[in-house]
C-alpha cells in the first residue's frame, strides 16, 4: 500500500553524492529553513504546511541507548513494528508536547500494537529517566513507547546522522529550565488528557538568524539555525521531525513539525502497518 499524502523529494547537490548526506540535507533544508518562514505567518498550527519528504529506501541508522526504563534500546529491537521517531527535550512546555501529543493522538487512531514511538532526546541534561517516564505517562504511551537518553558523546552520532540540531543551552540553563518545567507541573498537574492543547508559535524577529535561509546548511555543527519556534529562546531551539521506519527497519516518509497533524500521521502508519515484512 502506498502512503497517502504529496511529498516533496530533495535533490542531491551532484549525483555522487552519498545517500545518506541526501536525508542529512533533505532535513536541514526542511526542517531549518523555508518552513519557518511559511509557519511563521500563522498564529496557530491550525492549517500546517503540507510538506513531506522521501528520504533514501534503506535502512534506517541504528544505535545503542538506554530508554526512560533503563533498558537498552535499538532500533533493531523494533523490527517488524511500525517505528514513528522522533525528537524532544521533557522539560519543553511548546513545541514538544505539542508534537508528542500529536503521535500520541495518531497511535490512538491506528489502535495497532504493530506501532511504536521512539523518542530521542536533544537535552542530555534536563532529561533525566524520571523526566522521560513523567512524558511518557502523560500522553499514554506506556507500553508503546520509548524515550532514549544519554551523554551529549552518546546521543551526538544520532543527532548527525539524522540532521538534528539539538538545544545550546548550557548546563545550568538547562538544568534551570527543567526545574522550573517540573515547578510548573507540580503547581498544574495535566492529567492524562491530550485535549485542548495548542500551541502558539512566539512571535518572530524581523530579520531571521544567519543561515536560516541557506538551501545547504553545515549539518556538523549542531547549531540550530531555523526561525523561533520555542518560547523559551533560542538556546531552546532544537529541529523537530517524524521519521517513519517500516517494519524492515527502513525510513520510509519524513514529517516536519510544521506538517504534523494526528489524522495525516494515522494514515501514514496505517498504510505501513498493512505492509506485508
Amino acid at each position: 500500500m502506498a502512503l497517502l499524502h504529496p511529498v516533496e523529494r530533495p535533490k542531491p547537490e551532484t549525483a555522487a553524492a552519498p545517500r545518506h548526506r541526501l536525508l542529512l540535507v533533505a532535513l536541514m533544508c526542511l526542517v531549518l529553513g523555508g518552513l519557518g518562514g511559511a509557519f511563521a505567518a500563522t498564529a496557530t498550527r491550525t492549517d500546517p504546511v503540507q510538506t513531506r519528504f522521501i528520504p533514501p529506501r534503506e535502512a534506517a541508522f541504528d544505535f545503542t541507548l538506554r530508554d526512560h526504563e533503563g533498558r537498552p534500546a535499538r532500533l533493531a529491537d523494533a523490527r517488524g513494528r511500525v517505528v514513528a521517531l522522533t525528537f524532544i527535550y521533557a522539560s519543553c512546555r511548546d513545541l514538544c508536547p505539542a508534537e508528542g501529543n500529536d503521535v500520541a493522538s495518531a497511535m490512538d487512531l491506528v489502535g495497532s500494537s504493530d506501532v511504536v514511538a521512539y523518542i530521542v532526546s536533544v537535552d542530555p541534561v534536563g532529561d533525566t529517566p524520571e523526566r522521560a517516564r513523567a512524558w511518557i505517562e502523560r500522553r499514554g504511551l506506556e507500553g508503546r513507547g520509548r524515550y532514549l537518553l544519554g551523554s551529549h558523546e552518546q546521543l551526538r552520532p544520532v543527532w548527525v546522522h539524522y540532521g538534528i540540531a539539538p538545544m545550546n543551552a548550557t548546563r545550568a540553563e538547562s538544568e534551570a529550565a527543567a526545574a522550573r518545567a517540573d515547578a510548573f507541573r507540580a503547581a498544574n498537574p495535566p492529567g492524562r488528557s491530550r485535549g485542548g492543547f495548542q500551541y502558539e508559535p512566539p512571535p518572530q524577529p524581523a530579520e531571521p538568524p544567519p543561515g536560516a535561509d541557506d538551501p545547504y546548511p553545515d549539518t556538523s555543527d549542531l547549531a540550530y539555525r531555523g526561525r523561533a519556534r520555542h518560547i523559551a529562546g533560542w538556546d531552546f531551539e532544537h529541529s523537530a521531525y517524524v521519521l517513519l521506519i517500516d517494519k524492515r527497519g527502513e525510513q520510509r516518509i519524513g514529517i516536519p513539525f510544521e506538517s504534523l497533524e494526528p489524522e495525516a500521521l494515522a494514515q501514514d502508519l496505517r498504510a505501513l502497518v498493512a505492509e506485508t515484512p
